[in-house]
This record gives C-alpha cells, structure tokens and sequence, in this order.
C-alpha cells in the first residue's frame, strides 16, 4: 500500500528531495556535479532480478561523487537522487565465474533507500535522518534488532527494521549472494537468517510492513 501524502512526515522529505535536486542541477549548470552513472543493460538486468521489478533506476539521478563543499563523503538516497560518495556503484566481478559487472552493496543499499521511497513515502528521508543522529552506526545494526525479536516473548512476530537497518540488511544480503566478500549475514544464526528471508520477501512484494515509523 502507498504511502498518504499528507503526512507531515512526507512533506518534509519531499522538500528536502525537492531542494537538494535543484542543488544538484545548478551543480551540473555550472560543471561541478560528480559524473553520473549509467548503469550498464547487465547490471540493470540483476538489480531488476533481484528486487523483483519492485524499483526502477531509470528515472534516478545517481552521481559517482560526493556533493562539492561537503567535507564528508558518504553516500546518500533522496526521492530521484543518489550520490555515492567514494563507492564506484559498479564493480568487476571476476572470482568465481566468467567476469561480470555488479552493482555494488553501497548502491544496493541507496537504491533500497528509493524502494522505501516508493512504498513508505518521502518521510523515509526524515526516518534516516532521526536514526542517524539519533544512533549513529548503531541505526544500521539489524543484528542486534533481529536478536532483539529473537529474545522476544513468544507470538511477537518477525523482526521489524528502522529504514536504515532495512536497506543494510539488504545491501549485505544482495553482497552475501552476488559473489562479494562474506559478511555476517550468513553466519547461521536461525533468527538473522529469518529476518534476511523476511525483509527480503517483504521488498520483493512491495510490502512495508517490516518498516518502522509508518505513521510519520
């Protein structure tokens, strides 16, 4: 189900996407933006696979830099936008198998990021941004909360993630799968490898129940 769009939450994120894409087209006017990507046909045709149709990159601005000024170089997703900051957003992959291009786990994680966009609202932008200041790194520990649900009294239900513990556990799930370095992720703990099934069929079906903060 699409978010209302008269939420206050939603109003703000749609702002601050509004805002900072008029940023970003001065930044090209005047050829200071970082270059954009293009995403090659193969590494649309696997992003495609595995978020099961639900986003599409086409209509995104995604830009192999960090904004000019800004000191740090994280990546980050608005509505439309996503700078990746110092990922190259597409990699060569040669071990194991034929060499290929990938998608990177960074801009898995920022295209998740348009996932939420879509199904949850632009409030997806406030979410982010009270977690971090709130939690710091902690806001993309989805460990400690799928521990915290297995911990919970019985009958409670599946893990449910803040957005940035969403679109981590999804970056490092496509990693775990698509031939990057292990993670965590498969460690073999039951209750981590429920919240990775969930959380992924749950993104494959459009369904934002295993989001917080919904009514934002």
């Amino acid at each position: 189900m699409r978010a209302s769009a008269g939420r206050p939450g939603d109003a703000a994120g749609r702002a601050l996407a509004a805002a900072a894409r008029a940023a970003d087209r001065g930044l090209d006017a005047l050829g200071l933006a970082p270059p954009p990507l293009d995403l090659p046909s193969e590494v649309r045709a696997d992003l495609d696979g595995f978020f099961a149709g639900t986003i599409d990159p086409t209509p995104v601005v995604i830009r192999r830099g960090h904004v000019p000024g800004v000191p740090h170089r994280r990546a980050f997703a608005l509505p439309g936008l996503i700078y990746l900051g110092a990922d190259p957003g597409i990699v060569v992959m040669t071990d194991p198998g034929p060499t290929r291009l990938r998608a990177t786990p960074t801009l898995v994680h920022e295209l998740t990021h348009i996932w939420q966009g879509r199904y949850l609202g632009p409030r997806y932008v406030v979410r982010a941004l009270s977690e971090q200041i709130r939690m710091g790194r902690r806001a993309y520990d989805w460990r400690a909360l799928a521990r915290g649900a297995h911990d919970a009294p019985a009958g409670q239900g599946p893990v449910v993630l803040p957005v940035e513990a969403h679109a981590q556990l999804v970056s490092e799930a496509y990693a775990a799968g698509h031939g990057f370095a292990p993670t965590a992720v498969l460690s073999g703990r039951d209750h981590h490898l429920r919240a990775v099934e969930h959380v992924l069929t749950g993104l494959r079906a459009g369904d934002v129940s295993t989001l917080r903060g919904r009514t934002v």
